[in-house]
């Protein structure tokens, strides 16, 4: 099945439409949304991508994600991503925004980024996820520093660290 997405502009206003393929190939803006997995006490999902990933094989992320899909709205994107990726049905909460741009990379994305709460046994695509475990910020920081991280590591980390000021 050919997967369509919304085309957006710098403003996140809807421009058009496209593929997958398009998107990327073009270097068109899109929508996705981002969103960390907290346990009960705090600690944060950091997982390892598997080498079957479009980009970044193998690369560590404090978060998880995925596309939005034409006409869908960013809560309903999260919600749908969440059970996909990691069988999650709690309620989610809105954390952030960034706009993500990696040059060379294909991929511009405006995205939203949102939390979740569980104390339930994770289950993972392991098609997509080689690896994960529950981290404080000062752990993930510190393996930050030793590993390979997605791009938007820094931004998911500055987006995590306003939140858990504010609470």
């Amino acid at each position: 099945m050919t997967e369509i997405f919304d085309v957006v502009d710098d403003d996140d206003n809807v421009i058009g439409k496209a593929t997958r393929k398009e998107v990327h190939s073009k270097h068109l803006i899109h929508r996705s949304v981002m969103f960390f997995i907290f346990d009960k006490k705090g600690k944060i999902f950091v997982s390892q991508r598997t080498k079957n990933k479009e980009f970044f094989k193998e690369y560590w992320s404090i978060g998880l994600g995925g596309h939005i899909n034409a006409g869908e709205t960013y809560d309903e994107a999260v919600v749908r991503e969440a059970k996909e990726e990691a069988n999650i049905d709690e309620k989610p909460f809105f954390m952030g925004s960034l706009k993500l741009r990696i040059p060379n990379k294909s991929d511009n994305e405006n995205a939203r980024v949102y939390g979740f709460i569980t104390d339930k046994k994770l289950k993972f695509d392991l098609f997509e996820i080689k690896q994960g475990t529950f981290m404080t910020v000062e752990e993930m920081e510190e393996k930050i520093k030793k590993e390979k991280f997605l791009p938007e590591t820094k931004d998911l980390l500055e987006i995590l660290k306003k939140f858990k000021n504010k609470t």
